[in-house]
């Protein structure tokens, strides 16, 4: 049965977890290994976009050169297989060789030398070493990494780039894409291997594993979006959302808050904004309800006051510049239901004078937690400043976490596509809806807002996979929450 979490391990504990399963279930190994290059393959094609043409496999003798083997075999296109360190020595990796062979792969041995007339592959595949690996890197596969610097071509790692362990991590493979079978294993949250891991998903392979403190999410962790609503909702029930924010040199990032809490399902959505944009943005969306705010005002208006004791979620700071802490601290008190701070509202004074919501939601980017706490932004300081603070944090970045200050959640997925103006914006609305919806969808707060990055993560790799990471504009990431939930 697929997870909705997985935990975060070792390279050994997972090993040991797999072994014994193993001796439970003899002779599923190959099952396994099926899953896994699915995944593979599934995480390369939505990167990639587009079936590759030459496919370059950097094969080792054991296991992990047969999961490369199998998955160059399943993505298709011309493939060539450069054997780093001669024949396979398992059975596995010897059959999955075998069938390449049948297929029409070229085969190649690594000299130490350079492969004369390479045809410059899409995709390149790296299963030189595994998880088991000990000890130093012998000359040979030195040689064989530095050799594949030169070669252009995705760069996919297979479990974790070859050279990393859980005692070593350089040198190593680089990757563009590193996709961990099992669970998410430790190593690649080091910061040294996340240089060399890229982009980071992570293959159930519905091997039962305990998931207590760190762990990492699956897309199953959609499912509750994705059921019916219910037949005589109402859209009260459906969420009520206030946002607050914005300003006349800063007019976008409020609206992205409105669209995105709007597209992504809230029943009811209010927005308070300066009067200076207003009727422009009240054009825009009609969906949503705009109150005018006055030129300066400090503190909230009686109507909208009221707004925010009624509301399930009050969403604040997003385009309101330094100039508006005084408003974003008078919204902060108001709010009795569940405060989503971001971007301006992310300071120390505001944070605690939203001590008295339901429950505080923090969506800081590293420059931002730096700001609120002083401290450097790492997952570990994430944990303990939500402790502290008694807050849900969402610490965003190439690898976002989210954690309560019990739970640390990692979210592999989403990319450098995100890294544009306006992704953060999105993401505050779509966290604020859903959360607003949590009691209709049976979670808590921490359950609803990890399924919210999660859904604008996945939004993200959907823009990839269909537009590409360059020429897009942050809003189309829109687009994708539709399709991402009906094709889970």
């Amino acid at each position: 049965m697929s997870a909705v979490y997985l935990p975060v391990l070792s390279c050994a504990a997972f090993a040991a977890n797999e072994a014994r399963w193993l001796k439970k279930n003899p002779g599923k190994e190959r099952l396994l290994m099926q899953r896994a290059v699915a995944g593979i393959v599934e995480a390369t094609l939505i990167q990639l976009g587009r079936k590759p043409r030459v496919v370059l496999v950097l094969a080792g003798k054991g296991k992990n050169g047969a999961d490369a083997i199998l998955t160059g075999c399943a993505l298709g296109g011309k493939l060539i297989i450069l054997l780093a360190d001669g024949e396979p020595a398992g059975e596995l990796a010897k059959a999955a060789l075998a069938k390449a062979r049948r297929n029409g792969a070229h085969v190649l041995t690594w000299q130490n030398k350079v492969i004369p007339e390479l045809p410059e592959p899409t995709v390149i595949l790296d299963g030189i070493l595994g998880t088991g690996f000990r000890g130093t890197l012998e000359p040979k596969l030195r040689s064989l990494l530095k050799w594949s610097e030169s070669i252009s071509g995705l760069r996919v790692a297979i479990d974790v780039p070859s050279g990393v362990s859980d005692h070593r991590h350089s040198p190593c493979f680089r990757a563009d894409l590193t996709v961990s079978i099992g669970c998410l294993k430790a190593p690649l949250l080091l910061p040294a291997v996340a240089k060399s891991a890229g982009r980071i998903r992570v293959v159930d392979i519905e091997i039962p594993l305990k998931t207590e403190g760190q762990r990492c999410v699956t897309r199953n962790v959609l499912g509750r979006l994705t059921f019916p609503r219910d037949a005589r909702t109402e859209k009260r029930e459906q969420g009520r959302v206030l946002i607050v924010g914005g300003s006349r040199t800063m007019p976008g990032a409020v609206i992205m808050n409105a669209e995105a809490a709007l597209r992504s399902g809230a029943g009811l959505v209010t927005v308070a904004v300066p009067s200076a944009i207003h009727a422009k943005a009240a054009l825009m969306l009609p969906e949503a309800m705009w109150v005018p705010l006055k030129l300066g005002q400090t503190s909230l208006p009686t109507e909208v006051e009221a707004l925010a004791h009624r509301a399930d979620t009050v969403l604040f700071g997003s385009g309101l510049g330094t100039n508006g802490i005084t408003l974003a601290s008078s919204t902060a008190r108001s709010t009795s239901g569940i405060a989503v701070l971001d971007a301006d509202a992310l300071n120390p004074k505001v944070i605690h004078d939203a001590r008295g919501a339901a429950q505080r939601i923090l969506l800081p980017h590293a420059g931002e937690f730096l700001r609120m706490t002083g401290k450097r932004a790492t997952p570990e300081a994430a944990h303990v400043a939500a402790k502290k603070l008694r807050a849900i944090i969402v610490l965003k970045g190439p690898l976002t976490v989210v954690t309560d200050g019990d739970s640390l959640t990692y979210i592999p997925f989403g990319g450098p596509v995100l890294a544009r103006g306006g992704s953060g914006d999105l993401l505050a609305g779509i966290v604020s809806s859903v959360v607003a919806r949590r009691r209709i969808l049976k979670m808590t707060p921490l359950q609803a807002t990890i399924a919210a990055v999660t859904w604008h993560a996945l939004a993200a790799d959907w823009l990839t996979q269909h537009k590409g990471e360059t020429a897009v504009r942050t809003t189309q990431l829109l687009d994708g929450l539709s399709p991402t939930l009906r094709t889970r």
